[in-house]
């Protein structure tokens, strides 16, 4: 059993225990909890913490193993191409295949390819915002993309729409309901039911999208681009 952990305490009325991105064990429990009571905890829950830490460390690592070379299948709008090198001290996308100078360290043929994402991720983005806000009648303030890792999208108080540059790797129509899902909160700034209505009327079948981000955030995990 994994008895390397760290104790949290807090203000918190249950004790917890937690796998973190770098599969670190965190306990977080009550101020004042007996180290006993605590011990306890975790070895009533050998299973546990066995099953899901061992999936969490593999993740870990091959994330840091994560290494970009010429021949990967990279991600775009749902399907893959292939990343080829070229005599030019150029980088871009064609439409058929991500290409780069061929000179270039598998670091900063990982950074050169960012790049290309970000700029491919603005203009579909922005495109998909611009047709979605019409049609649901909305105007946010600004749309910027970022490099966020656990989030898709986010909506700001003061109607900014954010999206991660991740999101491009995704299908259009999963594309489509983070864009909607962003655009729904200038309206709710909530979770609520009425703005899951708002989110259903524009995209019927929007479970089936949140599924495949889940997807699509399994395989990131094992990725390191930043």
């Amino acid at each position: 059993m994994m008895t390397d952990y760290t104790i949290k305490y807090s203000k918190r009325k249950t004790m917890g225990l937690y796998i973190t991105k770098n599969a670190e064990i965190e306990v977080r429990v009550p101020t004042g909890t007996p180290t006993k009571y605590i011990e306890d905890f975790v070895s009533q829950h050998k299973h546990w913490i066995n099953t899901h830490h061992g999936t969490v460390a593999q993740q870990v690592e091959a994330r840091e193993n994560f290494q970009l070379e010429f021949g990967a299948a990279l991600l775009f709008l749902g399907q893959t191409f292939p990343l080829i090198p070229v005599k030019k001290k150029t980088t871009g996308f064609s439409g058929e295949h991500f290409y780069a100078y061929a000179h270039l360290s598998p670091e900063e043929l990982k950074v050169s390819q960012v790049d290309i994402y970000r700029t491919l991720a603005k203009r579909v983005i922005e495109d998909q915002v611009d047709k979605l806000s019409k049609h649901m009648g909305l105007k946010p303030r600004l749309v910027k993309v970022n490099g966020a890792k656990s989030r898709w999208g986010s909506c700001s108080s003061a109607g900014n729409l954010n999206f991660s540059w991740y999101l491009v790797m995704a299908e259009e129509s999963t594309i489509r309901y983070v864009v909607v899902h962003e655009l729904a909160h200038l309206v709710e700034m909530n979770h609520s039911a009425n703005f899951w209505e708002i989110v259903e009327q524009v995209l019927p079948n929007y479970r089936s999208e949140r599924e495949k981000l889940k997807e699509l955030q399994k395989k990131l995990k094992t990725e390191n681009w930043e």
